[in-house]
């Protein structure tokens, strides 16, 4: 999402996530190699929005259809190929339910990262991306959550494809022990300097003790992506397919740093 040698500060319109795909994720992201230089401060706001969607569960989460959600996110960069990052997340429900009233505001997760991505003279990348969560039941039932996200991928002058494997754990004493695995991909094509677009593809495999790729959630996006100078313009429309409870979804990102 964020451009080649770019530091970022995102700013929009209307975990590894942090947990499986039954509710929306306020960052839908491949992450890549990009990451905030020493000393640069990144701030970053991601919005999303749920066209269409429906609720599985009858906890305290509030409903997905019409639900928007907000993320500032804040990085900076602490040694060459590393960097810290806090993400704010909070939500407005899109309908009234029995946990939320149309057009209620509400916190949805306060999340601390670590970063490490390495790109080689070949073109090819590699890092890893680890996050800790802190959940309202408004977002997920689950109040602790951990993430392990891989990062692999190859870049040219025409082209970018990105890989990442995610491990997600729910942290909660009263949550399933078992990890979950999800696996996400990134295609970019750059027809010239400064813009690209693509698809990315999400998908849910399971537990990881019990691997069924071909049975859990799966959204597919189409992306394009703008860069200028210190910042970059991501936005994107996706749709749901199986079982995901998001079925049509829209998301921006600006960024810039500072």
């Amino acid at each position: 999402m964020r451009g080649l040698g770019l530091k970022r500060f995102l700013i929009l319109p209307c975990l590894l996530s942090l947990m499986n795909n039954t509710r929306a994720d306020p960052e839908i992201m491949v992450h890549q190699y990009d990451v905030a230089s020493r000393g640069s401060i990144v701030s970053s706001l991601h919005a999303n929005y749920v066209a269409d969607g429906h609720r599985q569960s009858q906890d305290a989460a509030w409903p997905l259809d019409n639900l928007s959600s907000l993320m500032a996110e804040f990085a900076t960069g602490i040694a060459p190929n590393w960097e810290v990052g806090i993400h704010l997340a909070g939500m407005r429900a899109g309908r009234n339910s029995e946990s939320s009233q149309k057009g209620e505001w509400g916190s949805s997760a306060l999340i601390f990262r670590l970063k490490y991505a390495q790109l080689m003279e070949s073109g090819f990348f590699y890092g890893c991306n680890v996050e800790y969560g802190l959940n309202a039941r408004r977002y997920i039932p689950d109040g602790r959550t951990a993430e392990l996200r891989g990062i692999f991928g190859y870049e040219n002058d025409f082209l970018k494809l990105t890989l990442n494997p995610l491990l997600v754990k729910a942290l909660s004493s009263e949550a399933d022990p078992a990890v979950d695995f999800n696996m996400d991909f990134k295609v970019l094509h750059k027809p010239g300097k400064g813009f690209a677009w693509g698809g990315e593809l999400y998908t849910d495999w399971g537990k990881l003790s019990s691997l069924n790729p071909g049975s859990g959630d799966r959204t597919v996006y189409l992306v394009a992506e703008f860069d200028a100078a210190e910042q970059s313009l991501h936005v994107g429309i996706g749709k749901g397919f199986k079982e995901t409870p998001e079925h049509l979804i829209l998301k921006a990102v600006l960024s810039r740093s500072f």
